[in-house]
């Protein structure tokens, strides 16, 4: 049985066992993307290592996220990638891990040339400050007070427009969104259970004037999908039938067409589309900030809180 948002008698011993597998493959992963990510590596290699760590022991909670410079989130490698990360290359590497279901959500930034390490150490330390305050009763607008309180203190700005969100089973987004800075009024009557699974995830940048701290989609098309719907296509229905309600990549998509041996068209996004499968288009920061992200998956007890990854 499942369900969250209320008590945590209510995951049995078998979903916390697969929640915190799910935790610890997300997180040797980082450790490995830690080993092997440099100047010069292309992109679609770094996300074929992630995902082949990841699926050796379970599925993707969701498509790796591979963002870079002020490109905030929802980049990822396209089908016939063919980018290489730059010398001095901001490069936020977002992942999870899917255990029967129960899911992990986790991130770092590496800068390549080893500069920006304080823009670095701002989203982290909010993130920290955030997970040290979590417990039952505590109102989610707190969250957002102390994240933001973090990175404005180190001279930064959080991104407002992009939350944290609860987790699940089966469902990435679902129920409360956490926010990143202070005036949020659907986070301030809203209280932490035992038992709620949250996804903490402070964005910070170093964007300058009034427009900054804020992302937008990028003028590209996206890379990441996500069923809505009853499709129509045969290739929709397929894709419905492997990945459910998980978000996916055009290139994991590709991959698991091919390996069915199932033709696709080259333009695989705007067959998705048709279907009025949902796209998230990657996000920049509005004025070409540079951006940081730390995220951890964090389970609220009944006196504190369990960090999973």
């Amino acid at each position: 049985m499942s369900k969250s948002g209320g008590n945590l008698m209510s995951w049995s011993k078998t979903e916390l066992h697969d929640l915190q597998l799910a935790g610890k493959i997300a997180h040797l992963t980082l450790d490995q993307v830690e080993k092997i990510i440099q100047p010069g590596l292309p992109i679609a290699k770094l996300y074929d290592s992630i995902e082949t760590l990841i699926t050796k022991k379970a599925d993707l909670a969701f498509p790796p996220n591979i963002s870079v410079d002020n490109c905030a989130a929802h980049d990822s490698a396209a089908i016939n990638e063919k980018r290489v990360l730059a010398k001095k290359a901001l490069v936020k590497v977002d992942i999870g891990a899917n255990v029967n279901g129960m899911l992990s959500d986790t991130a770092r930034t590496f800068s390549l040339d080893g500069k920006h390490s304080r823009l670095i150490k701002a989203s982290k330390d909010a993130l920290d400050a955030a997970i040290r305050i979590i417990k039952p009763g505590l109102r989610v607008n707190e969250i957002g007070i102390a994240i933001q309180d973090t990175i404005e203190s180190m001279g930064f700005k959080p991104i407002s427009n992009l939350t944290g969100h609860e987790l699940e089973k089966g469902h990435l987004h679902s129920g409360l969104s956490i926010p990143s800075v202070k005036s949020m009024p659907f986070a301030k009557r809203a209280k932490l259970k035992p038992g709620m699974i949250l996804a903490i995830e402070p964005f910070a940048t170093n964007g300058k004037g009034m427009n900054s701290g804020y992302v937008e989609d990028a003028p590209r098309p996206p890379l990441i999908f996500s069923a809505r719907g009853n499709p129509k296509s045969s290739i929709g229905k397929t894709l419905v039938e492997r990945y459910g309600e998980v978000p996916f990549s055009l290139r994991s998509a590709a991959h698991y067409l091919k390996a069915e041996k199932i033709h696709f068209p080259s333009d695989l996004g705007s067959v998705l589309s048709e279907d009025r499968f949902h796209g998230y288009k990657p996000l920049i920061e509005r004025t070409g900030g540079l951006v940081s992200q730390a995220e951890h998956t964090v389970l609220v007890t009944s006196n504190g809180r369990r960090i999973i990854t």
